[in-house]
C-alpha cells in the first residue's frame, strides 16, 4: 500500500443543449430505451406545446412515464430532464464521448441505452432499472 497522497479535484463544465439535442434524447428513449421499464408516455394535456410527445419536454410541456409492471408514474419535464443529463455526465456513464469539448453534446451516438439512462436519473436520481 502507497503511503503517496492523493489530491481530490472537482472540475466544472458548462453543456449547452438545444431543443433538437433534447427531441433526439426523447425520441430515443421513447422508442425503446425506457420501454423495457416505462409502458406508456401520457403527455400532460395542460403543458401540451406540440403535437408530438417526443417534443414536449424541450418547448416547456411534461410527460407522465408509466410503471410498466405497476401503477407508479412520474412526471417528466425540461429541469428534471436537465438534471438527468447532468448526472449522466457527472456519473461517467457517457460511455461513447457523445460530449465534445465545445459543451455540446453529439446526440449521434447516443443510444437508447444512454437515453435510458439520462430518463432514470432524470426522474429517480440514480439508475434503478437495468
Amino acid at each position: 500500500m502507497s503511503d503517496e497522497k492523493k489530491f481530490e479535484v472537482h472540475a466544472e463544465i458548462v453543456v449547452n443543449l438545444t431543443q433538437q439535442d433534447v427531441d433526439d434524447i426523447m425520441v430515443c428513449a421513447l422508442e425503446g430505451g425506457i420501454t423495457y421499464w416505462a409502458c406508456e408516455a401520457e403527455v400532460v394535456e395542460e403543458k401540451r406545446c406540440s403535437d408530438w410527445g417526443h417534443e414536449q419536454i424541450a418547448r416547456g410541456g411534461a410527460l407522465i412515464i408509466h410503471d410498466a409492471e405497476s401503477a407508479d408514474k412520474w412526471e417528466l419535464n425540461l429541469e428534471k430532464f436537465l438534471n438527468g443529463v447532468k448526472l449522466w455526465l457527472q456519473n461517467g456513464d457517457d460511455r461513447y464521448h457523445a460530449l465534445q469539448k465545445d459543451g455540446t453534446l453529439d446526440t449521434c451516438v447516443i443510444d437508447g441505452e444512454m437515453a435510458d439512462l439520462i430518463i432514470q436519473y432524470a426522474l429517480f436520481g440514480e439508475v434503478v432499472f437495468g
